[in-house]
C-alpha cells in the first residue's frame, strides 16, 4: 500500500502547482499580485478538501502549518492527512499523514525532512527523506532506520511544498519543470499556468461564484485509479490565489477535489 498512498497523496497536491523557480522576474497579469511565500508562511493556513470520482466522496484531505524550530532555524511544519471515506467497500477507514518541514526564500521553498506517517496501521512513520544539503545527500530511513543514501541534486521537497510555491504562478504564462522525490527517485511535473480564467461556485468561500484562474500540467508518476498523469488546478483570483478546484484525469473521466473549508490564523505584530 506504500506506492497507492504515496502517490495519491502527491498527486492531490501537485493539482495545484503551477510552479516556478524565479517568481519575482515574472509579470502578474492581474494588477493585483498573488501572495508572497514569506506571506503564506505568517498565514499558517488551514485548508479542507473534499475527492470525489463522480457521485462517490472517496475521501477528505486536510493541509495544515505551524511554526517549529530546529536546530535554530525557523521552519514551518505542514501536514498533509488523508481520511478515506470508510463507506467505500474493499477500502475502509485508512488514514494517512504527510509531514514536510520547510523554509524558503524570495522565490522557492524546499524541504529539510520529510516523513510518512501510517496512521491506521500505527506506524510512525512509516518512512522518512532527510536531505542534507550540506553534505549534498538524501538520508532515507525505513521504520525509524537508516536504509539508504542517495545523491542530492538540488532543492527538494516529497510534495507539500508545491502546494506553496504553486499560488505565486496562479494568473501568469509561464510554464516549468519542477523536481520532486518520490518512491526513492527524482521525477518531474511539467506545469503550464495561464492568464486564461474562469467561473466556479466555491462553497469554501461563501458559496459564491468566483473568478479563478487556470493551469495544466501533466505529472512523471504512474498514479493509482489509472491516473494518466494529466490535471488541471483553478485558483481564485483574489489577494491569496486559493486553490479551490483540480481535476484529475483517470481510466474514465475525471476526480475533482474541491476546497470545503479555508481559514489562517495569522501571527498578531
Amino acid at each position: 500500500m506504500r506506492d497507492f498512498s504515496v502517490k495519491t497523496v502527491l498527486l492531490l497536491l501537485l493539482l495545484f502547482a503551477g510552479i516556478g523557480a524565479t517568481a519575482l522576474s515574472l509579470h502578474y497579469a492581474d494588477t493585483e499580485p498573488a501572495p508572497e511565500l514569506s506571506s503564506m508562511f505568517e498565514a499558517r493556513e488551514q485548508f479542507t478538501y473534499e475527492v470525489r470520482y463522480g457521485f462517490m466522496r472517496l475521501g477528505n484531505v486536510y493541509v495544515s502549518a505551524r511554526d517549529t524550530l530546529i536546530d535554530g532555524k525557523k521552519l514551518l511544519h505542514t501536514t498533509a492527512t488523508i481520511q478515506s471515506n470508510s463507506g467505500i467497500p474493499l477500502m475502509g477507514s485508512r488514514r494517512y499523514e504527510y509531514h514536510s518541514l520547510l523554509a524558503q526564500n524570495d522565490s522557492t521553498v524546499w524541504a529539510h525532512k520529510f516523513w510518512v506517517d501510517n496512521v491506521h496501521r500505527e506506524r510512525f512513520p512509516e518512512y522518512a527523506y532527510h536531505f542534507d544539503y550540506e553534505r549534498g545527500h538524501i538520508v532515507v530511513e525505513k521504520y525509524d532506520t537508516p536504509a539508504d543514501t542517495l545523491e542530492l541534486p538540488g532543492l527538494l521537497d516529497g510534495g507539500p511544498a508545491l502546494f506553496y510555491v504553486g499560488r505565486n504562478h496562479a494568473g501568469m504564462d509561464t510554464e516549468i519543470n519542477y523536481p520532486i522525490f518520490i518512491d526513492e527517485e527524482v521525477a518531474y511535473v511539467n506545469i503550464r499556468s495561464t492568464t486564461e480564467r474562469d467561473r466556479i461556485r466555491s462553497e469554501a468561500l461563501g458559496n459564491e461564484m468566483r473568478d479563478v484562474y487556470l493551469s495544466f500540467g501533466d505529472a512523471s508518476i504512474d498514479g493509482p485509479f489509472g491516473f494518466s498523469g494529466k490535471f488541471e488546478s483553478r485558483y481564485d483570483t483574489g489577494t491569496w490565489r486559493l486553490p479551490i478546484e483540480a481535476r484529475v484525469s483517470v481510466w474514465i473521466g475525471n476526480v475533482r477535489i474541491r476546497l470545503k473549508d479555508y481559514h489562517k490564523n495569522e501571527r498578531s505584530s
